[in-house]
């Protein structure tokens, strides 16, 4: 490529924040003496003198590290029933995050608790699922973009649980979750009860009809990158910030449970790291607070065990457990609100940032959609593309090679997902830089944005397909879907504005001079 992708060299800086701990691996709980009682009796039969010694060492593993179940036996009276599976996981879209705080600052604390309906109970079944995506983030949303309280558009947990849950009503996938709520939509819970004691219930036709107009825009995963699916906790925040609750699947059990009645924060036992019988269970995330418990920061949970557990049936856990518990996290897509509802408007500013000098390499119009460095970079300049939207869209970047055929940038790979619903200025590529190299005096790159999602690695073949300058074949690839007539603002970064944009898409092409 004539442009030149290197490593940061302060890329590992972002993955240490907030907190840190890394959760061990694993998606069912910790080490299960009980599995190993078949063989310690094999053993004693065998030989008696060595069986007594495993028993008694057995026995006081389990004992101290936390095996023995509380008098309560609170893990039979609170149900989880959240399913995990690393390979499904790592196909869901991944989000990439807004830059760094400094360009995108982030308020210490926000809650979405006025948004939240009424903390109920999901009893004995497994359903959680149900109630962390359903009732607790779809709610949160529709009471956001209607103004309605958030009991009057509360939504059913049965609907959705009882069409993705696994066999015997005890357990299901996030992800399938997030399908239905996007695919096909939910019903309200006045139309579809929750019923704790059976997942029979199918949704009729009519009923899937109804809840097509309460479909979720979409969501994607929260994590570090495609590949490393540890959760990424500020991008939790970036989503947070703007009204987006985060759903999340944790390893729970131990002093989470009946414990927890009646308090505000979750501080987990020494026994509790080893997640000795802890269970996969999922929840909304629907704030946090940087200051929160000695400055050390921490994320409020909304449950489903009624308003008995946590206060209200809410509960904060410190940003660091919160890393160590958590295996999923999902953010879903904000639908607006009541004074701000989604705008079919576009809104974009783009240039490129130094990154020696931390300003922007000033760009100049060519002409049409054109833009050229007004003055030659040296060669080996690092540099990165900065966008910034102020309005939901869709962002796709593409390059020209050596062979004059392109090469798509952004996404990085099909794990990414080039939504933007998540406004602010966004740097590409992330975790590296654009570099200028030896070959040649000139690098092209091309920067799409569209209100719908396009296939783009369709319009990388196209443009490749094209003749003329890079910029001729951009164009000629989108063909009629291209928007003409944009006025393109100068400045520090190029901007544009465009009101009612349904279909189509806007391409801005960029000229690096080098020597």
């Amino acid at each position: 490529m004539p442009i030149r992708m290197v490593g940061d060299d302060n890329q590992q800086s972002r993955d240490n924040y907030p907190g840190g701990g890394r959760r061990p691996g694993g998606g069912g709980g910790g080490f299960n003496l009980l599995a190993l009682l078949p063989m310690l009796f094999g053993l004693f039969r065998k030989n008696p003198k060595t069986g007594i010694v495993l028993l008694l060492i057995g026995g006081a593993v389990y004992y101290f590290m936390g095996g023995m179940p509380s008098s309560t036996n609170a893990s039979q009276l609170l149900a989880t029933g959240a399913s995990f599976d690393p390979a499904l996981y790592d196909q869901t879209e991944v989000y990439e995050p807004l830059a760094d705080n400094i360009k995108n600052p982030l308020p210490e604390r926000v809650s979405l608790e006025k948004y939240c309906p009424k903390r109920l109970n999901q009893g004995e079944q497994g359903s959680c699922v149900g109630w962390g995506n359903a009732y607790a983030a779809r709610t949160i949303l529709e009471s956001q973009r209607t103004g309605k309280a958030p009991d009057q558009v509360a939504f059913s947990p049965s609907y959705l649980y009882n069409q993705i849950s696994l066999e015997g009503c005890q357990g299901s996938y996030i992800e399938n979750a997030m399908e239905v709520m996007q695919g096909q939509g939910v019903l309200p819970l006045s139309q579809f009860p929750y019923n704790a004691q059976s997942c029979s219930n199918q949704p009729t036709p009519s009923q899937k009809q109804s809840a097509s107009q309460f479909k979720m825009t979409g969501y994607n995963r929260l994590t570090k990158s495609g590949d490393n699916q540890e959760v990424d906790m500020l991008a939790m925040k970036q989503n947070l910030a703007q009204g987006a609750p985060v759903v999340v699947g944790m390893m729970v059990g131990g002093s989470f449970m009946q414990p927890m009645m009646g308090e505000e924060v979750w501080v987990p036992s020494a026994n509790d790291y080893n997640m000795m019988n802890f269970g996969g269970h999922c929840m909304a995330v629907v704030g946090y607070d940087d200051f929160k418990y000695g400055n050390e920061g921490a994320f409020l949970l909304m449950n489903s065990w009624g308003n008995e557990w946590g206060k209200n049936g809410m509960a904060w856990i410190r940003y660091k457990d919160f890393a160590y518990f958590t295996k999923e996290a999902y953010g879903v897509y904000p639908m607006g609100n009541a004074d701000k509802p989604l705008s079919n408007n576009l809104s974009v500013q783009f240039g490129l940032l130094d990154n020696a000098t931390q300003k922007n390499i000033p760009l100049k119009n060519k002409g049409s959609n054109v833009f050229i460095t007004e003055q030659a970079i040296a060669k080996g300049t690092k540099f990165k593309i900065e966008v910034t939207n102020s309005l939901e869209c869709y962002t796709y970047l593409f390059g020209q090679e050596t062979d004059n055929s392109s090469y798509v940038l952004f996404p990085y790979t099909k794990k990414h997902s080039p939504y933007c619903g998540i406004t602010g200025t966004r740097l590409f590529p992330k975790d590296f830089s654009l570099q200028a190299d030896e070959i040649g005096s000139k690098d092209y790159m091309a920067i799409v944005v569209t209100k719908k999602p396009i296939d783009y690695n369709q319009l990388n073949t196209l443009i490749s397909q094209q003749s003329g300058s890079y910029a001729e074949k951009v164009n000629k690839a989108l063909g009629k879907s291209l928007l003409q007539s944009v006025n393109f603002n100068p400045g520090e970064k190029i901007s544009f504005t465009l009101n009612n944009v349904n279909e189509g898409a806007v391409a801005m092409v960029i000229e690096v001079d080098k020597r």
